[in-house]
């Protein structure tokens, strides 16, 4: 069975335009878009005359799956005890049970990444889910898309708090340089044939000094990306700024590293000394100076249903409305390595949509439909996973985990630091 939607406008989240197009689905996967589309005799046709058809909303950094909404005394997402944990891996606190992820697919948020939260240096690896499907293991993309590691006040204020390092921010990065080249000596024994003793910190940080994972840097303020940046460029690794608060303050040195950016979280008060200086209008800086920008609620700092707010306000601060488009879509699919299957409507690319009965970034104005996967969501309240009728195996590909050797901010009493 294939479902047309026919007659709206197509903005396909790269910046092009359609008009009143056609958007053919099939099997999960968009068949055929474009103005002159052949609809096949079968297919569910959906009227969207007078609508625009987005792709679904990318969050590309939150904390969402990891707690609860409303339960944030079991939160999981900060490992607290101690300051290097590159070894634990988000996925394995996910809950799909989380009302935020309903609550955000229904308002057009049709993947997110989870991240561990900001208290340790390194904070663990994140991954990339749906915000609903029939199964479990079926909200799963790519269960290790980052590595996070964190600067600024976070860390020294956990870990300085309870007499050991980091306390500044030159505790900070050195730990940040010594566990690299430990990890870096680690590595080079087993690539030699040698058998060191099995360290689970340096092993899980084989990947991000190979190329194939990025480290996810959380950092506000311009002097510690500085820092960062001066690391890496030590190490020659692949990285992402998380927040990047102050980063109006550095964009030739940002450009010149070539730094992909998730800005934010915005909206909310100046909850710490690092945010003393967010705008929105750093978005459209950072665009303007030719960088990648996603733009992040940091779920649960802003609520990750309202990803086009932050975008929206963005655009009243000068950003574009297309560009604000893409910062929500392709820019986070690009920067979470998942642009082949998401963040466009594009033939080929897996049905991830949204249909507007108006202006996207009208506030006012909620989805009339969302399509996951190619399967439309339910809008009735009240639903749980339990509710979900199994639809047999899931026929879209999702991404394995590295298959190499073995080898927020704010204050709680278990840590509410997400960022």
């Amino acid at each position: 069975m294939s479902i047309a939607i026919v007659g709206g406008e197509i903005r396909t989240g790269t910046g092009a335009r359609l008009g009143a197009g056609t958007a053919l689905i099939e099997h999960g996967r968009f068949t055929a878009v474009g103005r002159h589309v052949q609809v096949p005799a079968d297919a569910t046709v959906v009227d969207a005359r007078g609508m625009v058809l987005t792709p679904g909303l990318i969050e590309a950094h939150c904390h969402a799956g990891l707690a609860e909404d409303g339960f944030y005394e079991d939160a999981d997402y900060n490992e607290l005890t101690q300051p290097l944990t590159p070894h634990v891996n988000a996925v394995d606190a996910f809950r799909p049970d989380d009302s935020a992820l309903l609550d955000a697919a229904r308002m057009g948020v049709t993947v997110c990444c989870a991240l561990p939260g900001s208290a340790n240096v390194f904070c663990g690896t994140g991954c990339v889910l749906r915000t609903w499907a029939r199964r479990h293991g079926d909200y799963i993309i790519d269960p290790a898309c980052g590595m996070k590691v964190a600067l600024g006040e976070n860390p020294k204020r956990v870990h300085g708090g309870k007499d050991r390092m980091p306390a500044t921010r030159m505790g900070t990065a050195a730990l940040l340089r010594t566990t690299l080249i430990r990890a870096r000596d680690y590595a080079g024994k087993l690539a030699a044939g040698e058998r060191p003793d099995y360290d689970p910190v340096l092993d899980a940080l084989r990947p991000v000094l190979a190329g194939t994972m990025p480290l996810r840097c959380h950092a506000h303020r311009a002097a510690d990306m500085v820092t960062f940046i001066r690391l890496i460029e030590e190490f020659a690794l692949r990285f992402v700024f998380e927040h990047a608060t102050e980063c109006d303050a550095i964009l030739n040195e940002l450009a010149a590293a070539g730094a992909p950016l998730v800005i934010g979280p915005s909206l909310g008060r100046r909850s710490k000394r690092e945010l003393h200086r967010r705008s929105f209008a750093s978005v459209a800086a950072a665009v303007a100076a030719g960088l990648e920008v996603a733009i992040t609620t940091d779920h649960s700092v802003t609520p990750l249903e309202h990803l086009r707010l932050l975008a929206a306000l963005a655009i009243a601060e000068g950003l574009d409305e297309d560009a604000a488009l893409r910062a929500i879509s392709i820019v986070p699919a690009r920067i979470l390595g998942i642009d082949a299957d998401h963040g466009s409507i594009a033939t080929g690319k897996q049905a991830d949509c949204v249909l507007w009965p108006g202006d996207p970034f009208d506030i006012r104005v909620k989805p009339a439909a969302v399509y996951i996967a190619g399967e439309r969501i339910p809008s009735g309240d009240g639903e749980t996973m339990s509710d979900r009728k199994y639809a047999g195996p899931p026929a879209l590909r999702t991404y394995p985990p590295f298959s190499g050797p073995i080898a927020s901010d704010g204050a709680g009493a278990r840590g509410m630091l997400g960022g």
